[in-house]
């Protein structure tokens, strides 16, 4: 220490010094503190402003206190300029209220709160994951909020699509469950209407035109044709039908289903039909005729929940080449129309260009399974059709479907020229494992002028034939039965007498068929359940052919 005289203390500035000392001290520790407080704080700005997620901290009246680069980005402001502000500096005055909302709640319950809302970034809306935290001060009141959130649009969309895939799946899973179901019900169905059908024919090739019994035998004709349809609708809704194309009037088909879709429709809707007086003729499958006005009518009728008015229309119309321009399909010729319209809420852009989707529906979870239109649109293409929908929210919807009318298939007066069945001599293995189709068909067969050799399963068929082989001439060939199947029983004979002609038959539905591989092509088929005279007709074609 200083001493003013040699061996005396200055008490003065000795106290002086030390005051001094202790002063400089207590700077150096401030210092040493404040540089500490700002390495923390740079390392937390850091963190921060590194972090992919947008920050920001509130005071008790959710004023912004502080805020992090990202979070600043998006609404176009320096971090350190977001002090003072509010959410209503920034965003939509709905959404100012609604965050506000959030701050007051999570800071009278004290909670943490994660939240999924709406966003703006760049004027676009986004949906983002928010978690709000109570800040607390060091007596533990609470005096603020701090938010963290992220951009979760991308994922959401990602698990919506995942979820709508998820319930694609199980609806498929659904179909195909139907599918064999209606399989099963279709078989059992198409044999016992075979039985049906083939002894009703006899009752009126028997019965004479004047009896008096003759009109119930033609209800049981009718109802039984009634019931066939209704095992292809059945295949149509499972899209497992074997599709019969052949000539049809559009006029007989709409009068042969207006009845049913005035029970499908109900009674506060009412239907309006209105038929061309020409006959308008297309190549179509009867049942995939109907399916499509059936769906319509499902589909008009969700769409009218207070009643209405469907309207259905058919003529004939000639799409040419202004028509092709203007829709940008099309071949130039002449075309049945049909128009389908219905006076019920109509549809918006967005949903009309996605209406023949597969899966695609505008009711609730459970009460539609988004396939009615996108079967309407395959059906109409498989027939070379074209399809049009024309509607506006409030205004009802229109269908016109374009079906291509074939050249001469109807004489002048109108009727069809039908083939009568011609019998024949020749000798014919029927194997069929139903013992009531089997004994019908032997008769119809017998009756027309045909040898008939039975066989109940495709072994006794093998059998059978090797003991029959210089006589019989054709096979007809349940394709499902014991032992063997049919091709199976047709590819063994054929080793014995290759140019051997056959038929096939089976109640069941395509993809079986497809299975055993029937539906090859040069293959002879027919679908149960069927008449004789289309059996009979058949038989004749095939035994008339010359062996290729």
């Amino acid at each position: 220490f200083y001493k003013s005289e040699e061996g005396k203390d200055d008490k003065e500035q000795c106290d002086i010094i030390s005051s001094l000392s202790t002063q400089i001290g207590s700077v150096i520790i401030r210092k040493k503190a404040e540089n500490a407080v700002r390495d923390s704080e740079h390392k937390y700005r850091i963190l921060l402003e590194n972090l992919p997620q947008k920050i920001y901290l509130k005071d008790a009246t959710s004023t912004y206190i502080f805020c992090n680069q990202n979070y600043a980005k998006d609404l176009k402001i320096n971090a350190d300029d977001i002090k003072g502000k509010t959410d209503y500096d920034f965003f939509p005055k709905e959404l100012a209220e609604k965050y506000s909302a959030d701050d007051k709640r999570i800071m009278e319950t004290g909670k943490v709160e994660e939240l999924e809302e709406t966003y703006l970034s760049n004027g676009e809306e986004t949906l983002v994951r928010t978690v709000k935290v109570p800040v607390r001060n060091g007596n533990g009141n609470i005096r603020g909020v701090l938010g963290i959130f992220w951009d979760i649009t991308n994922l959401k969309r990602a698990e919506n699509e995942r979820a709508e895939m998820e319930t694609q799946l199980r609806q498929m899973q659904k179909m195909e469950a139907v599918s064999q179901l209606t399989s099963g019900i279709a078989h059992d169905f198409n044999n016992m209407l075979t039985a049906i059908m083939g002894n009703v024919y006899i009752l009126q090739t028997k019965t004479s035109k004047e009896s008096s019994l003759m009109p119930y035998i033609e209800e049981i004709h009718s109802t039984s044709e009634r019931a066939a349809l209704l095992t292809k609708r059945l295949l149509t809704f499972s899209r497992k039908q074997i599709v019969d194309i052949k000539h049809l009037s559009l006029n007989e088909v709409i009068q042969n289903i207006e009845k049913l879709l005035l029970r499908v429709i109900g009674e506060d809707i009412n239907l309006s039909v209105n038929l061309s007086d020409k006959e308008i003729t297309v190549m179509a499958d009867r049942g995939q005729m109907e399916q499509i006005f059936l769906n319509l009518a499902a589909n008009a009728r969700d769409a009218m929940p207070d009643g209405g008015i469907i309207s259905i229309c058919a003529d004939t119309t000639y799409l040419d080449d202004n028509f092709i321009k203007a829709h940008s399909y099309g071949i130039p010729g002449k075309y049945a129309l049909i128009t389908f319209t219905d006076t019920g809420t109509g549809m918006d852009d967005t949903t009309r260009d996605k209406i023949f989707e597969p899966f695609f529906t505008t009711k609730e979870v459970g009460k539609g399974t988004g396939l009615g239109l996108s079967i309407v649109y395959g059906i109409v293409k498989q027939h070379n059709g074209y399809i049009n929908v024309y509607s506006e929210p409030g205004e009802g919807t229109t269908f016109k479907i374009y079906l291509p009318v074939p050249e001469s298939v109807v004489k002048e007066d109108g009727h069809w020229e039908i083939m009568e069945p011609v019998g024949g001599s020749e000798t014919i293995l029927l194997t069929e494992d139903e013992a009531d189709v089997r004994v019908l068909t032997k008769a119809v067969l017998e009756d027309f002028g045909y040898r008939v050799i039975e066989a109940v399963d495709g072994d006794e068929a093998i059998d059978k034939f090797l003991k029959n082989k210089d006589k019989i001439e054709l096979l007809i060939l349940d394709v499902i039965m014991p032992k063997r199947n049919g091709k199976e029983t047709y590819n063994e004979v054929m080793k014995f007498k290759p140019d051997i002609k056959a038929i096939f038959t089976s109640g069941y539905n395509e993809d079986v068929i497809h299975k055993k591989g029937v539906l090859e092509k040069g293959i002879n088929f027919i679908s149960k359940p069927f008449v004789p005279t289309e059996l009979l007709r058949k038989i004749r074609e095939v035994l008339d052919r010359e062996v290729n």
